[in-house]
């Protein structure tokens, strides 16, 4: 079997190519030939399907601030709605390869919902992995400002254009809103098989948002557990992992250490300081509340350093405050032995087991979550219970066999 792997990044940058990159080595090792399709990048990895690769939608690189020319506008506005360059190379690299599953990761913004028709064209079958809510909410993540919006799912985007969602701008949310009715006017959506979701409260949502259920399988995310040693021990600090983003509510971790003066337990954040106004605000009310000495920010780690940091800790915290798709850094917990203190919301409602593998607390409650800090500060042997149950959940659940096996049933 031939897989296309369609993803418009194909670097590491966080969880959904981390997946990406671990699955392609799952489907090595079943004999399947696994070829990449994504955005030409120069932080892309070496392959020699680059020729393949659809342009960039600017000659910037996309985490640069793109230069007002009329060249980069037609490009964000192609990229952001029915992309033909990335249409006509997939279909070169399907003749090329004689593929026979397009697996899609994200494409929106990007390669576009154009990429599936390509591959219905060549009669290819397509499955796609849903990792946010892009065909539902025009910022993806139902949140306008910090609450939780659901006023789009249904098609209705008025809201979405009154409120400037996307970034704040009228022309930012029109072009995204654009492109939603293409892909409804077309009906892109579809020519997918079958979409693939990582927990059942993500499920859900495809259902409510009008997807055909039978078309919908629960896949949840895979780890090699058995190339982690668990360890129950800590070093008194507790971790926040992932991108520092108001959607992941770093600041009300920061926010819970307030409550954790008196103690000698720091919080470490797999991040730096910046200049935006979400990591100022970060930075003031640390130093307002003179937090300096119980907060670290280690940079962007991953590999060997980010299981260290993991293996060590006390918990994983994941204040998010929006409906979070099974985050890796829940998975990557449980089998390092480690509970998570997560958010009462979204997908954490199936995933942490209140008082079994973590705590849930109240979204945005950093007393709350505080409150659920110093459980483990004042009981280190309920550390070490909730860590190992934690990492049995993993075993089950997280096994890579079992996530192949049925994603392959559905390739076939």
């Amino acid at each position: 079997m031939k897989v296309i792997v369609a993803n418009y990044r194909y670097f590491l940058s966080g969880g959904p190519e981390r997946y990406m990159f671990n699955f392609m080595e799952a489907a090595k090792r079943k004999g399947i030939e696994v070829i990449p399709f994504s955005v030409n990048n120069p932080q892309n990895k070496e392959t020699e399907y680059s020729k393949y690769f659809a342009k960039p939608r600017a000659k910037e690189t996309m985490y640069s601030d793109t230069k007002k020319t009329l060249g980069n506008l037609w490009g964000m506005i192609r990229a952001s709605t029915w992309n033909f360059d990335a249409e006509r190379r997939l279909r070169k690299l399907i003749q090329a390869t004689e593929a026979d599953v397009v697996y899609i990761l994200h494409e929106v913004n990007h390669l576009s919902p154009s990429i599936i028709r390509a591959a219905k064209k060549e009669r290819v079958r397509v499955v796609h992995r849903i990792s946010d809510f892009f065909m539902f909410c025009p910022k993806y993540d139902f949140l306008c400002e910090n609450d939780i919006c659901e006023a789009c799912i249904h098609g209705n985007y008025s809201k979405a254009l009154a409120k400037r969602c996307v970034k704040g701008s009228i022309f930012g949310t029109m072009l995204r809103v654009f492109g939603m009715k293409i892909y409804n006017w077309t009906n892109v959506f579809d020519d997918v098989d079958f979409f693939v979701s990582t927990c059942e409260f993500s499920k859900n949502k495809l259902i409510e948002g009008g997807i055909n259920g039978k078309k919908i399988v629960c896949i949840p995310t895979f780890i090699d557990y058995l190339s982690v040693l668990p360890i129950y021990k800590n070093d008194n600090y507790f971790l926040f992992c992932g991108r520092m983003s108001h959607q992941k509510g770093t600041i009300y971790a920061v926010k819970a250490m307030s409550y954790l003066l008196e103690t000698d337990y720091k919080l470490k954040i797999t991040g730096v300081i910046g200049e935006s106004e979400e990591d100022k605000e970060i930075w003031n009310y640390i130093v307002e509340n003179h937090l300096e000495d119980k907060i670290e920010f280690t940079g962007f780690v991953h590999g060997k350093k980010l299981d260290e940091l993991i293996s060590r800790c006390t918990a994983v915290l994941c204040p998010a405050i929006w409906y979070e798709n099974m985050p890796n850094v829940l998975i990557e917990s449980y089998a390092h032995g480690k509970p998570v203190i997560a958010s009462d919301i979204g997908c954490f409602k199936d995933l942490v087991f209140d008082n079994e593998t973590g705590f849930l607390f109240m979204p945005k409650n950093s007393r709350q979550l505080a409150e659920k800090m110093m459980l483990y500060v004042n009981d280190k042997q309920l550390t070490v219970r909730h860590g190992k149950n934690a990492r049995a959940y993993c075993e089950e659940y997280f096994d890579e066999s079992s996530h192949m096996e049925k994603l392959l049933e559905i390739f076939e």
